[in-house]
């Protein structure tokens, strides 16, 4: 149990500048050989609370942690911030009492007493992980140098996507407070929207290595016959100007928002659905001038595709020249 703790600012000078940065720290009063001591319990970060709250919030944090089941602030914003860092506080101790091997106990509990708190989801993220498993995406991060630190960061970052899509920053605070994913994929390193960033940007650095991983794979598990391949393009706008995305142009949007920049999305996908490769065009791309492009590519990235397929695709790009180079 943890008594007797309070909140202090502590103030932090930057050696190679003039700035200052202010924390909150969580800290509570030990006693030690060499006298009463402070020891950290956790680093709150830069939050915005008044100093006259700095009691109420560490009172709040203590009565959840103790399992109070009264109401613990009149503040909502403040038992909001107790109850994540309660949150955290449990899991880094949870972390630091785990045991390499723990032998399973088994008792009997009346349900009917049971209360629930910070529930999360875990039913399709399960699933989701059952199937990053079965496809060996974490080992094919590893062989392509990816930190195992990350990996984590990366999977929560596409069963995001599948089970409550949205924006980076919508999918930073589903798996802060909605979702148990970090229970199934292990904790990051470090969980911080800007990881989120990074980690998508370095799957993209790999596409094409994890696009022949998964076409291969997939092809064994569910023993595709890839007779047919088909292909076809299409496209989506940017509402703001784009001016970092050198891929980014005005063209024919297929949403009516040509008023807008592109960017053109190419794809072949087998007779079940399956993508064997994809690409990302400029928005102004001519259709038809794509179609050679892909093909080379994915016989570059699946030589065993260069023979013997049926290319299915839209009169748009069936022009002559395109059916004389296929």
């Amino acid at each position: 149990m943890i008594v007797c703790m309070y909140i202090k600012k502590v103030t932090r000078h930057n050696k190679n500048s003039d700035k200052t940065y202010e924390y909150l720290h969580l800290v509570e009063n030990i006693r030690t050989p060499e006298g009463p001591r402070q020891r950290l319990i956790l680093n709150l970060g830069k939050l915005d609370v008044s100093p006259d709250l700095y009691k109420e919030l560490a009172n709040c944090i203590d009565g959840i942690l103790q399992g109070q089941t009264s109401l613990f602030s009149h503040d909502p914003r403040i038992e909001l911030l107790a109850r994540q860092a309660a949150r955290k506080i449990i899991e880094k101790k949870s972390m630091a009492e785990q045991a390499p091997e723990r032998q399973a106990e088994f008792l009997p509990i009346d349900i009917a007493s049971i209360e629930a708190s910070d529930t999360r989801t875990t039913g399709p993220e399960h699933v989701c992980h059952s199937i990053w498993q079965e496809l060996g995406l974490s080992e094919k991060l590893l062989e392509l140098g990816v930190s195992a630190h990350v990996i984590p960061t990366m999977e929560m970052l596409v069963i995001g996507r599948m089970v409550s899509p949205g924006r980076e920053l919508h999918t930073y605070k589903w798996a802060q407070s909605n979702s148990a994913i970090y229970e199934l994929t292990g904790s990051p390193l470090k969980s911080s929207l800007n990881s989120l960033y990074r980690a998508g940007d370095l799957l993209f650095k790999n596409k094409d290595a994890l696009e022949t991983h998964l076409s291969v794979r997939e092809r064994d598990i569910f023993s595709l016959q890839e007779k047919l391949c088909f292909f076809d393009l299409t496209n989506t706008y940017f509402e703001g100007e784009a001016l970092a995305n050198s891929r980014a142009k005005h063209g024919r949007s297929k949403e009516k928002r040509s008023d807008c920049k592109l960017i053109t999305l190419a794809m072949i996908i087998d007779s079940d659905g399956f993508a064997k490769y994809s690409h990302v065009f400029e928005g102004n791309k001519n259709e038809a001038s794509t179609l050679a492009t892909m093909i080379e590519a994915l016989e570059k990235s699946r030589p065993d595709l260069s023979k013997d397929r049926t290319i299915i695709m839209d009169a748009g790009i069936a022009t002559a020249a395109n059916l004389a180079y296929l």
